[in-house]
């Protein structure tokens, strides 16, 4: 196609993204209006290949405005965002100056134009792109009537970022841009968990209510009872038992096991991501949202590798650090570091009973007053196809005795396991754990994962 060779500076994109915004917003055929956050996902996912080639190509801009939209919209996103670069002339937004000194050639070596060579943004750097916001010039006023639903602060187009920058960075072995992506990683994924924190905060937060006959008196909030009785100006004899007011229990505390597959197969490449990748994106924002709780870690292949013990206080930031080098590591790069090298037992079989019986006793460990939940990360892939061996009849009985105990099981699954190559070994595994009534829960991206969690434990 002709338009394929057409190329764009990077101030395009103070034209494109307000275009584009308000002609997805007055398209009648669009299911989901488009939000703030996805002009500032567009403007974050062009910078990398801008970057990389001092330029963006029709592809580039075309491609990130179609996959920042939500799935059904997105054949009216391509037409649309086709349609703002070659017919500017129906835009009510001016074009700005094609200018070749563009603001954010700042932030590139000053020997960008070198052949060869790659920009590598510092960690401050990457936060100040996560910062930016458009021109105070450009159509905010047409987010003035938006409205959605809550959500845990990321869009579809933030998690795409996340993955982007995993996929370019994943396979380098150096210990700076090691550095780099565990940082941008870090900021990106703590976020998430705080404000999935925050919203486990507002769910425990306790509701005044009238007494009622049956309720334990040692509830009853005696200092908003007596402003209640003194509102209405009661005396003594017109007190009931309903103007006393209890408060509603906060829900209980929460008692976690964080179980992780670090297995062979965990790191086997689908359309550039590993099942690694996709339960580090969900696990590390779960975590840190819990880290007030009590909680356990566990990592298993062959051997089970326990992190941490439900009772033991550790720095959170010492695990969530430890997950994030598993997203430039190689299988062999694990081993080494847990093991100090390769031992003589075999590494990166998929051996789960020793932990899930290891998750087991230590729920026996903590108060029976508290929420207990399994948390458990992998690809499924526990089985070859038409195997039905004791070993992993075993697995099913540990789960189905967890939840025969009220301990609430969830299985995080990662998408890989539904690919091409892996579903005939996972398809009956994932039905057995969907019959013993875990909640299954796939791991695609963070913030719907995150979404997921937050629907399951508001019906505890």
């Amino acid at each position: 196609m002709e338009q394929e060779g057409l190329e764009y500076p990077f101030s395009i994109v103070q034209y494109f993204i307000p275009e584009f915004i308000v002609r997805m917003r007055r398209h009648r055929d669009i299911r989901e209006k488009p939000s703030p956050r996805q002009a500032f996902s567009i403007c974050k996912l062009l910078l990398p290949p801008f970057m990389r080639k001092g330029k963006l190509s029709f592809g580039d801009i075309v491609s990130i405005a179609k996959f920042t939209t939500k799935v059904d919209d997105q054949d009216i996103a391509q037409q649309i965002a086709m349609d703002v670069l070659l017919n500017p002339e129906d835009s009510d937004t001016d074009i700005p100056p094609l200018n070749p000194e563009d603001s954010f050639m700042s932030l590139l070596s000053d020997k960008y134009d070198e052949p060869g060579l790659i920009f590598e943004p510092t960690a401050q750097q990457i936060e100040s792109l996560s910062q930016y916001h458009p021109s105070r010039d450009s159509k905010v006023d047409i987010f003035q009537q938006y409205t959605n639903k809550p959500d845990m602060g990321v869009g579809p187009g933030e998690d795409e970022l996340i993955k982007v920058v995993i996929r370019e960075n994943k396979d380098k072995r150096d210990e700076r841009t090691r550095r780099i992506l565990a940082e941008f990683l870090k900021v990106k994924l703590l976020k998430l968990g705080l404000n999935m924190e925050r919203s486990n905060e507002m769910m425990k937060r306790p509701i005044l209510r009238p007494y009622q006959l049956g309720d334990d008196t040692d509830d009853i909030d005696e200092e908003r009872s007596l402003e209640n009785i003194f509102d209405q100006g009661k005396s003594i004899s017109e007190v009931t038992h309903d103007d006393f007011l209890i408060k509603k229990k906060n829900r209980k505390k929460k008692s976690i096991i964080f179980i992780l597959d670090i297995s062979n197969t965990m790191f086997y490449q689908n359309e550039g991501l590993t099942s690694i990748h996709y339960s580090v994106m969900s696990l590390v924002p779960l975590l840190w949202s819990f880290r007030n709780e009590k909680y356990g870690l566990i990592f298993y292949e062959s051997s089970s590798h326990i992190q941490k013990e439900i009772e033991d206080e550790i720095d959170v930031e010492r695990f969530i650090d430890n997950m994030l080098f598993l997203v430039t590591s190689t299988t062999s790069d694990v081993e080494k570091a847990i093991r100090g090298g390769h031992g003589s037992h075999t590494w990166g079989g998929t051996v789960p009973n020793k932990s899930l019986e290891w998750a087991f006793d230590q729920f026996d460990i903590v108060s029976e007053r508290t929420d207990k939940i399994c948390f458990y990360f992998s690809d499924y892939v526990l089985k070859d196809p038409d195997e039905n061996t004791v070993r992993q009849s075993e697995i099913f009985t540990t789960i189905n005795m967890m939840i025969d105990r009220g301990i609430h099981v969830v299985a995080c699954v990662s998408p890989v396991a539904k690919s091409e190559i892996f579903h005939p070994y996972t398809k009956d595994v994932l039905a057995n754990i969907a019959e013993t009534g875990a909640r299954m829960i796939e791991t695609y991206r963070p913030s719907d994962f995150l979404e997921e969690v937050q629907k399951f434990l508001t019906e505890l």
